[in-house]
């Protein structure tokens, strides 16, 4: 028998036993060994042991030696494995008598019981409601937190975008300054070129007259743009000046329709404080029960003086105040 069936023949042997310390405890030196045994035995003679090809199988007889081998050192770790457990057995439990139960009747014990199921219900609703106070509180610590988050972004947009705006003003500031400057030097330059120009008695050439009209054609949409722009500006002031003066008119109206109210409602008060004359109250069957109410506080509900607050509303309100007179029964 060749290694290579021996192997196949020896993963066979031991699949019931994978796993078994037995094996695993096996060195190289007693595999060694076993091999040159089992290559040295007369079994490798017999041709019964030969493993047989047939249809792409190979059969491999089983080693009768190493079976038995395995079978002997199993029982030998069975027999040891038996002899541990019975050293090792714990030992009786020895335990003082005592009497259970007996102490509290049955009648107090289901009370308890009954006590007990009718706390523990209110102990369940308790422990819900603290769950969901827990619940809302960390909602609402979380919605807070997330408020501030969105405000502290808010803000630095808010900053960002005044830097920007800040920015884009000194940039057009700067801009604007440089126009200016250049539209300046192209009008002195214009003015001395047009000068020397007259002085010259020499006649000027047509690059020359071309250059001299795209200039003064330059100059005139300059001065174009510099009248609408002036004029734009000043429409803008008079518009201004308008909403201001508007402003300020609607301000003095609703400033003398406030004093015009205030003085009304003073002349009623006035009036009805003057024509307030106590008269005297016939005691009938029908009237026993009615009382003027002005012993009393009245209530700021049922008042028919106003509060200050109100002195400011609109003037079909004030119109159509009246006083009336206000009746409570005594109970």
């Amino acid at each position: 028998m060749d290694r290579s069936t021996h192997l196949n023949h020896n993963s066979e042997g031991s699949g019931a036993y994978r796993g078994h310390p037995v094996n695993q405890r096996m060195t190289d030196s007693e595999q060694t060994d076993e091999y040159s045994c089992e290559n040295n035995s007369p079994s490798t003679s017999n041709p019964q042991n030969q493993p047989t090809h047939a249809d792409g199988y190979t059969k491999i007889p089983p080693n009768e030696s190493r079976w038995s081998k395995l079978q002997r050192i199993a029982k030998e770790e069975e027999e040891n494995l038996r002899r541990w457990k019975e050293e090792n057995r714990p030992g009786p439990i020895q335990l003082t008598p005592e009497r259970l139960g007996g102490a509290v009747s049955l009648a107090e014990v289901r009370q308890r019981q009954q006590d007990e199921s009718r706390l523990s219900k209110l102990r369940k609703k308790l422990r819900n409601e603290e769950m969901d106070k827990k619940k809302r509180q960390a909602e609402e610590e979380e919605n807070e937190k997330m408020k501030a988050m969105q405000r502290e972004k808010a803000d630095k947009l808010e900053m960002m975008k005044k830097q920007d705006e800040e920015q884009r003003q000194n940039l057009y500031q700067h801009d604007k300054q440089r126009k200016r400057e250049e539209f300046l030097q192209r009008i002195e330059r214009s003015s001395t070129t047009v000068s020397m120009a007259a002085g010259n008695s020499i006649p000027a050439s047509s690059w020359a007259k071309c250059h001299e009209h795209r200039e003064a054609r330059r100059e005139e949409e300059n001065a174009d743009l510099l009248k609408k722009k002036e004029e734009q500006r000043r429409k803008a002031e008079i518009l201004e000046e308008q909403q201001k003066q508007q402003e300020e008119d609607r301000k003095r109206r609703t400033g003398a329709d406030h004093r015009r109210l205030n003085m009304a409602f003073l002349d009623r008060l006035e009036a009805s404080s003057s024509s307030r004359v106590p008269k005297p109250v016939n005691q009938t069957t029908e009237s026993s029960n009615v009382c003027l109410d002005d012993d009393k506080p009245q209530d700021s509900a049922l008042s028919t003086v106003p509060n200050p607050s109100q002195v400011h509303t609109d003037s079909a309100e004030e119109d159509g105040f009246t006083q009336a007179p206000v009746w409570i029964q005594n109970t």
